[in-house]
Parts: structure tokens; sequence; C-alpha cells
């Protein structure tokens, strides 16, 4: 798991580069915000999901307020669905991501996007892909991106426990209730 190991640039950076995962730079978008954009480069296994949710919970912690987070998928290596489900499901859940977007060029690749996202994210986070950089722009500064947050509780130290009743207990079991739900074959949970 060396290749992607958790390497800390600089969690309290007011703005700029704020840890790496392999190849791949997180970036603290804005001065003192609690918004981390990712121009990615790698792919991950589902295994490192336990390595980007302990840098988002430390994130959320340190800065007194749950992140949003931006990601620029590399389309040649698009994010693999074990990991997608399993951070997004434990990051939500414990409080340290409250919003995602994931940043496309053109429609063809935002509509991509909304597939990947509705078939390979646990379905509880907000997350919501746009086209351009104007849009995403338009949408981020409507948001409350401030840090601390009055009234936020930080997440625990360690992952949240998340319920089966509120969150599939795995990925193929997701995607097959999806499924069924969107053919008709078994009412809406």
């Amino acid at each position: 798991m060396a290749k992607y190991e958790l390497t800390w640039i600089n969690k309290n950076a007011e703005e700029g580069p704020v840890f790496q995962i392999g190849r791949d730079v997180y970036h603290r978008e804005r001065a003192g915000k609690a918004l981390i954009r990712l121009p990615a480069v790698e792919s991950y296994p589902g295994r490192v999901a336990d390595t980007a949710i302990e840098a988002f919970t430390t994130c959320a912690r340190e800065w007194g307020a749950p992140i949003t987070f931006i990601i620029e998928p590399n389309l040649s290596k698009p994010p693999a669905a074990r990991f997608l489900f399993e951070w997004s499901r434990t990051t939500y859940a414990n409080g340290a991501v409250e919003q995602c977007y994931m940043k496309t060029s053109n429609t063809v690749t935002r509509l991509m996007g909304k597939v990947v996202l509705r078939l390979f994210t646990d379905g509880s986070m907000p997350f919501e892909a746009i086209e351009g950089e104007e849009a995403l722009q338009n949408k981020i500064n409507t948001l409350d991106l401030s840090c601390p947050r009055e009234g936020w509780v930080a997440p625990a130290t360690g992952q949240a426990m998340v319920l089966a009743s509120e969150a599939p207990p795995s990925l193929m079991r997701s995607l097959f209730r999806r499924a069924a739900r969107r053919l008709g074959l078994r009412g809406e949970k």
C-alpha cells in the first residue's frame, strides 16, 4: 500500500496543497475555506478508501467545518467503484464531507459523470456533476464554506458506524437494489 500512502503537505495550509495520496495532490481551493479540490491523476483501488477517509476527516477536524470536495476526474482512469462507494458512504456518515462536485468539461462527460455518481457512490452524499468552471464556481459561491463553522460537531476519531438500514452493506447489493427500483421490481425504500 506504500504506493497510496497518505502524505501530509500542510494540513493547516491557508490555501494550496494539503495532502497527497499516490500521485494525487489535494488542494485547499480558497483561503481559509472548507473546500478541497483534486485534479485527479490516479484511480485508487478500494483498499485506499480508508486512507482518503482519514485525510478528509483530519482536515474537517482541524478546520472546524465539514469539507466540500471538488474532483476533476482523469477520464482515462476513472474513479474505482469500490473506492468511491466506501469513501462517500463513510465521509458523509461521519460528517467530514457534506457536499461533492465532479467538474466535467462538456455535455458527454457531464452525463457520464452523472451515471458514475448515481451507480458508484453511496446515495446519501450529495454528489453532483457540473459542466464547466464558471457553473461550478457559481454553485460554490452559494455555499457556506466558513471555517470554523459555528455549531458544527467534528467527526469522532476513527470511522463512523453506518447502520445497515442507513446504507447498503456492499457495493454490489447497492447496485442490485438500485437496478430493481429502476426496473420497478420492488418499491422505493
